[in-house]
């Protein structure tokens, strides 16, 4: 196997496979990246942790075919380190099974393992085929995606449920704490069973998104999924559970409205939250006639306070929430009005804005 590329390309392509490739393995091979060399379709790199299988093909210059494994880290901190004009050459020997990576004056060697060991996803039968423009997945990934949880008892919830609702596809996450739904009115031609994409799958995809543009192909069945994104493949196991019924704890009669610049709002919660120093950072809002007071108290009777005006004409009332999560919605909104529709009772909050359309923000009061 020989063949020789540009750093640029070859770098770029590494970057997509690092935070798949385990650190630690009990398994070397999984610690491996395998490039397979082919004179008619290029060369194709491809890491697994056995649960999600990313793989990308590039254009290169082939002199003879053939595949090897090589340490992913090792590989990647050698290629990046390379002069930017740099042209990578890879030669494997047959006789000792290593890899000679070479560039201007430099060459290295590098251990091999057997590519005919390293692990295969297994796809089965993928029933179902939609396609997105790569902007409308993007937003309805970002969206949600922060509200994904950590809880190991509940797998459920540690990733994205992605469904679709008449001519609605949407995008759902939550942590028990709070929730975030995104949809797009898109009419499919096939109805289809929710998914739920797991935590580390999302945020693979949501980088690669960062930097494509174009049509994005989805092939999925109950247990996999598969995400075509022009030359990269991705191939992930899907969380097998029922995501709960979260369009039940969606409240319906929240009738005192409260509206406010987005950017100013962000602004005024994080400078006050600084005086807190508990886990939550949590501040109150005391909502009046067009004012909200901001405030968060501390250790040794450390308060911050901070007044903001906002639209409200309802009856004065006070809540409690932490702090970052406000602040998380706000970043994602980023600018404009934003609306909060708070409940007479301990419902939920539902934060809504013009700037980011068919989405929506629930948050959970904190006990004062």
């Amino acid at each position: 196997m020989e063949f020789s590329i540009s750093k640029k390309s070859l770098l770029e392509c590494l970057n997509h496979f690092q935070s798949v490739v385990e650190k630690r393995n009990t398994i070397p091979i999984l610690s491996n990246i395998k490039v397979i060399v082919d004179e008619t379709n290029g060369i194709q790199i491809t890491a697994t942790d056995l649960a999600l299988e990313i793989s990308e093909t590039l254009s290169a210059n082939i002199t003879k075919p053939g595949g090897i494994t090589i340490p992913s880290q090792l590989f990647f901190d050698i290629i990046r380190k390379a002069p930017d004009s740099s042209n990578i050459e890879l030669r494997k020997d047959e006789k000792i099974d290593l890899v000679y990576v070479a560039f201007n004056e430099s060459k290295f060697s590098l251990p091999t393992l057997p590519v005919d060991d390293f692990p295969v996803m297994d796809l089965n039968e993928l029933e179902t085929k939609i396609e997105l423009e790569s902007i409308f997945l993007k937003d309805l990934i970002d969206n949600c995606k922060f509200c994904m949880g950590l809880d190991e008892s509940r797998q459920y919830l540690n990733g994205i449920y992605l469904h679709l609702s008449k001519d609605l596809i949407s995008t759902v996450a939550t942590d028990g704490h709070r929730l975030s739904k995104s949809s797009l009115t898109k009419n499919f031609s096939t109805d289809f069973d929710g998914i739920i994409v797991p935590k580390k799958t999302v945020l693979e995809i949501s980088k690669i998104l960062e930097e494509f543009e174009g049509k994005v192909t989805l092939n999925f069945s109950k247990t996999r999924l598969k995400i075509l994104l022009g030359q990269i493949k991705i191939i992930t196991k899907l969380i097998n559970s029922s995501f709960p019924d979260y369009e039940s704890v969606i409240p319906t009669t929240n009738d005192q409205i409260m509206e406010v610049d987005c950017k100013s709002f962000s602004e005024s919660i994080d400078r006050v939250s600084t005086i807190s120093n508990e886990k939550f950072r949590t501040v109150k809002f005391e909502v009046s006639n067009n004012l909200c007071v901001v405030s968060s108290f501390g250790n040794e009777k450390s308060t911050g306070i901070e007044n903001v005006k906002v639209e409200y004409s309802g009856p004065t009332f006070s809540i409690n929430f932490n702090s970052r999560y406000v602040l998380d919605v706000l970043n994602i909104i980023k600018e404009g009005k934003v609306k909060f529709f708070f409940s007479k009772n301990t419902a939920p909050t539902i934060l809504e804005s013009p700037t980011i359309k068919n989405s929506l923000f629930l948050i959970m009061q904190m006990r004062a």
